[in-house]
């Protein structure tokens, strides 16, 4: 769009005179950002590095090879196929003028057998965050029919878009370079050079605009930081709130966010005094969590089975009006397969198997959470919460709330299908 306004002819004016991105940068990043490869076939190995390749006697499948010309550790993949391509992002923090400007640059790299691996790299976007933590956006054109949100036309200019965040602002960097230009202000709310996964941008928004994310940067209570950014459910007279403050108090660490929050809701349902640090503040996090959940589940058992029915089925009314367009929705890949839980007594099932709350948590009733569950070879293996506000994995638990050596493929799988998510959504719409 065309600036119109002072403030826009001003942003225009500071990214034309922001420094070249520097070939030295690039290389650093490249270095940075990308695993190394080799391919097995047979009787040899070639590294996609530097295209060397050498005979090789073992059999069996090779996890981690060192190249015999260029000494680089290389990770064996089964993904080449006439060829590897891979594209990841690294950002370059700095600042002008009183804005935090983050500038996200894209890098692809190709590899082929028998030749050097090759990069392209080019600027697609820059963030300018002002000191109130409002952002405004300059950034490459993307493909409009594509279903990735991210297919960039490369030799677009850069370009001031309009003031609605899309999910674009939300890409995430594998790098960030070093030697940072950070504005006072960001670092007096916190910031002391560590971004705990979170990507810059989307920090550096948080403390500006959010002073409860401020308050827990600078309490360096990272995972509930973590959880607070991705999911808006922390008000500032809210219980969580107050309970989250009985902790920064008593220098206790909340080192799983959702696990806590779980707590919460249970002694809120048993009406514990969650004022108090013994409560709020268990020294054996899940074993205080579930405890109180074997407590729940005892708890529902002990209605007749006439009462139990009855509110199954009510409850069964409400979540398919609620959910009716995601239901019948399966992902499935090899082995795996995910499909959205359809019926309460299926949350129950899961819950029971899992030995979690979804059901006595009555993660039914939440309206911006989609609840999947995993299978593995035909077994019950996770649980999936998705949330529809951002189309973001909040969390995914085997028994007894932990992750399972599945997870990694089951996130995977799920974000593959975030767009038919999203398909069903605008369906409702």
């Amino acid at each position: 769009m065309i600036p119109k306004t002072a403030l826009e002819i001003k942003i225009v004016e500071l990214s034309k005179n922001l420094p070249q991105v520097t070939q030295q940068q690039n290389e650093l990043a490249f270095a940075k950002c990308f695993a190394n490869y080799a391919v097995q076939s047979r009787k040899s190995i070639f590294c996609l590095e530097c295209g060397y390749d050498w005979k090789t006697n073992d059999t069996k499948k090779l996890k981690k090879v060192i190249c015999e010309r260029c000494a680089k550790s290389l990770v064996v993949t089964d993904k080449y196929s006439n060829g590897l391509k891979e594209t990841d992002y690294y950002q370059i923090i700095t600042s002008a003028d009183n804005f935090q400007i983050v500038r996200m640059i894209c890098m692809t790299k190709t590899m082929r057998k028998n030749c050097n691996s090759s990069y392209f790299a080019h600027e697609v976007m820059q963030l300018f965050i002002d000191e109130f933590g409002k952002t405004r956006t300059i950034s490459k054109n993307v493909m409009g029919m594509s279903q990735y949100y991210d297919q960039w036309i490369v030799y677009s200019e850069l370009s001031l878009k309009s003031k609605s965040e899309n999910r674009r602002f939300y890409l995430s960097p594998s790098y960030v370079m070093p030697n940072k230009k950070v504005l006072p202000i960001i670092k007096r709310n916190g910031f002391k050079g560590k971004f705990y996964g979170i990507a810059p941008q989307i920090l550096f928004k948080a403390i500006l605009s959010d002073s409860i994310a401020e308050t827990l940067l600078k309490a360096n209570q990272q995972d509930m930081l973590y959880y607070h950014i991705r999911n808006t459910s922390l008000k500032p007279t809210g219980t969580y709130w107050n309970a989250i403050k009985i902790c920064i108090r008593n220098n206790y660490q909340i080192k799983d966010a959702k696990l806590w929050i779980d707590y919460i809701d249970l002694l809120e349902h048993f009406m514990k005094d969650i004022r108090s640090p013994k409560y709020v503040c268990p020294l054996d996090l899940k074993k205080a969590h579930d405890k109180l959940m074997a407590k729940k589940v005892k708890e529902i058992w002990k209605n007749t089975v006439e009462e139990n029915k009855k509110q199954i089925d009510k409850n069964q009314r409400h979540y398919f009006k609620a959910k009716k367009q995601f239901l019948g929705l399966v992902f499935t890949e090899k082995n795996i397969s995910i499909n959205v839980i359809e019926t309460i007594k299926e949350f129950l099932e899961e819950g029971c198997i899992h030995n979690h709350c979804v059901f006595t948590n009555e993660y039914y009733k939440k309206q911006n959470s989609l609840i999947l569950s995993a299978k593995v070879n035909g077994v019950h293996t996770e649980t999936i919460q998705v949330s529809l506000e951002n189309l973001e994995i909040l969390q995914s638990r085997g028994k007894g709330n932990k992750a399972t050596k599945y997870n990694k493929e089951i996130i995977k799988l799920v974000n593959k299908n975030l767009p038919q998510i999203r398909a069903r959504m605008k369906t409702a719409c």
